[in-house]
């Protein structure tokens, strides 16, 4: 598939539509953590957003009990209202699925917090992809 006005051609176009009763730009893509077992998980993709962030369920569900124990790094954000959010770094892995069955995956280092509800897949997907976003699907574009 050939995008944007420099020819671009990628090898790896994955088109990923919101679950049921969500809209662009939540999608659901698949995320391993620990126990390598890969689970669905449900987030915004946000680019504003300067890293992956996702919440203490979802850590729970990757196979995370205590986002505090065991962390690479952890430090403190700003949320967009300028509430301090404390964070904790795990590795995951990350695949992408489409309806044709491309897939797509990387690994990722990625923040848990106590302190958010809602899931975000931020910029640093972009150091393994180039996202593109119409009104009905976010595609998710690889060399």
């Amino acid at each position: 598939m050939t995008l944007f006005h420099n020819g671009k051609v990628f090898r790896v176009v994955i088109q990923v539509k919101p679950p049921s009763g969500y809209h662009v730009p939540i999608v659901e893509v698949e995320m391993a953590g620990p126990t390598l077992q890969f689970q669905p998980v449900i987030g915004k993709v946000d680019t504003g957003a300067f890293r992956t962030m996702l919440n203490a369920a979802t850590a729970r569900l990757l196979g995370i009990d205590d986002i505090s124990k065991n962390a690479i790094h952890s430090g403190v954000a700003k949320s967009a209202t300028g509430h301090d959010i404390r964070y904790y770094v795990h590795p995951v892995q990350v695949r992408l699925s489409d309806a044709t069955g491309q897939r797509f995956g990387f690994r990722l280092q990625t923040a848990f917090s106590n302190d958010i509800r809602n899931n975000l897949f931020g910029v640093d997907w972009l150091r393994h992809l180039c996202v593109a976003i119409d009104s009905s699907s976010v595609f998710f574009l690889a060399d």
